[in-house]
């Protein structure tokens, strides 16, 4: 299960975003996530999650989840 989230906004730097999404996560799946998958250009270490680009991602979108470890 992905939480899909969105920000565009040029003031933040993508760690923000990813922290703020994985915030929404937690929220509303009452867990944290251990993957991000993020655009090239807004990877961004964070501790305790995997933070992994993929090429279908777009810009500025942050699918926020769950991966089996098999598979992270």
């Amino acid at each position: 299960m992905y939480l899909g989230w969105f920000d565009d906004n040029p003031k933040k730097s993508a760690s923000i975003k990813i922290e703020e999404a994985i915030h929404a996560y937690t929220d509303r799946f009452k867990t944290r996530p251990n993957v991000v998958l993020v655009n090239e250009a807004d990877r961004a270490e964070i501790s305790g999650v995997l933070v992994r680009s993929e090429g279908y991602i777009r810009r500025n979108n942050f699918w926020v989840g769950w991966e089996d470890a098999k598979r992270v």
